[in-house]
């Protein structure tokens, strides 16, 4: 057990300090914005598919250009590509606060403005994934990766708490700009990091036939590792599985149960909360057995869509979103782990990226998909296929053995010497 786990990694190590607070603070303006501007495209429209396409078009460019962006991440300074996403993503979020403070008559610079930041988020989310090794040793990586799992929930309750009141008192343009400041903070945190060093020396930028070719060896070394295919896919079925937890419950709470507004924030919040229990757990626990874990994990999250399914009444919806979000918590972080364990150092923006896409590519579909079948089925029946979508994602990973026996002391490797500098300094 490690009690203070938590507090030992943001003391230990300076950069994760700094990525942390970043995050953290770039998680509570996001989720303020994502508030806003749902709440502003509904109002233009009065249309759920014109609000649900805001989150679809957030999704596009993480499957059309997250393989490139990976080539980038494995080619170049990870830091500044990660400061540039954040960067790129501020100035979006304030031209569209400004667009929406001039009252335009138009809703379509939203869908811009979103797959704008959407590109940006894609450039850093590969980067940010393949910088992990280099800011903490691997067997602190579990713990670092529960503590930003459960932060980012944390600022998801808050900002969209926080968020509601602002967009009431204020009004949708500042809540938005907000987010331009919380994106700004981000990136002088990430600037400041230290340690972070280029994966190789800087070259020309890459023509597009050398990012496609080099997208296709990051490709080809993933097929001869059934372990990360198997990954990928588990993670895509998962995602598909998901989709009721994010369009139905506003169906569940208010046309089954009939139920009011307040019920629907507090089933928001238990999925909420069981992240947050469930990355405080896993960040106190020295596990050695990642692929067990993420499949008893996986197995929770079917128990939690199941409670679900079968809930009489909004109280056991609640308790079973609440062990939703445990195991989601609990998936995510050896998820990420065994990936940043096995990847080489090398290659690992872009088979992050890949895995990204797979796990991503359905998710456009789903959140319509989700919506008809809701409609036609009734919210419960539509909660039943999901947890039936999850069980096979729990035999899949149990039938290969490179997940199921997967044990963190098999892939040791040699822990990076980190330089007195690196662990020494303040924010």
């Amino acid at each position: 057990m490690k009690p203070n786990a938590f507090g030992r990694i943001l003391k230990t190590y300076p950069d994760v300090r700094r990525l942390w607070l970043g995050e953290t603070i770039s998680a509570l303006g996001s989720n303020l914005f994502s508030i806003a501007l749902m709440w502003y495209v509904f109002v233009r429209t009065g249309s759920g598919l014109a609000t649900g396409l805001v989150a679809v078009a957030n999704f596009v460019p993480q499957v059309a250009l997250g393989a490139w962006f990976g080539v980038l991440a494995d080619r170049y300074n990870r830091q500044r590509i990660m400061v540039w996403g954040n960067v790129a993503s501020a100035v979006c979020a304030g031209a569209l606060a400004l667009a929406v403070a001039a009252r335009m008559t138009e809703v379509w610079p939203v869908y811009v403005a979103t797959v704008l930041m959407g590109v940006a988020a894609t450039l850093y989310n590969p980067a940010r994934a393949a910088i992990f090794p280099d800011i903490v040793p691997q067997e602190d990586l579990l713990t670092t990766h529960a503590l930003f799992h459960s932060s980012r929930q944390l600022a998801r309750i808050v900002g969209a708490s926080v968020g509601g009141v602002a967009v009431a008192v204020w009004g949708a343009a500042p809540s938005m700009g907000l987010d331009l400041i919380t994106f700004l903070a981000a990136a002088v945190f990430v600037a400041r990091m230290r340690s972070p060093r280029s994966p190789s020396k800087h070259l020309s930028p890459p023509r597009a036939s050398e990012r496609t070719q080099s997208a296709r060896v990051a490709w080809h070394w993933m097929k001869q590792r059934p372990v990360l295919l198997v990954m990928g896919i588990i993670g895509m079925v998962s995602n598909i599985a998901l989709g009721p937890s994010n369009v139905l419950p506003p169906m569940l709470i208010r046309q089954t149960f009939h139920a009011s507004a307040a019920s629907l924030g507090l089933f928001d919040a238990a999925i909420g909360m069981g992240i947050v229990a469930g990355g405080i757990i896993i960040g106190m626990l020295t596990i050695n057995r990642m692929g067990l874990t993420m499949v008893c994990a996986l197995a929770m999250e079917m128990a939690g869509l199941l409670g679900v399914t079968l809930s009489p009444n909004t109280l056991v919806a609640d308790v079973g979103n609440f062990v939703l979000g445990v195991g989601l918590a609990t998936a995510n972080a050896p998820g990420e782990t065994m990936m940043q364990t096995i990847v080489p150092q090398e290659l690992l923006g872009r088979v992050t990226s890949l895995t990204m896409m797979m796990s991503s590519f359905a998710i456009p579909i789903t959140f319509g998909g989700v919506g008809l079948v809701g409609d036609a089925l009734g919210p419960h029946m539509t909660f039943g296929l999901a947890a039936g979508l999850m069980a096979a994602t729990v035999v899949a990973a149990l039938m290969v053995p490179g997940i199921r026996a997967f044990r963190l002391d098999d892939h040791r490797v040699a822990p990076r010497k980190f330089e007195p500098n690196e662990l020494s300094g303040s924010d």
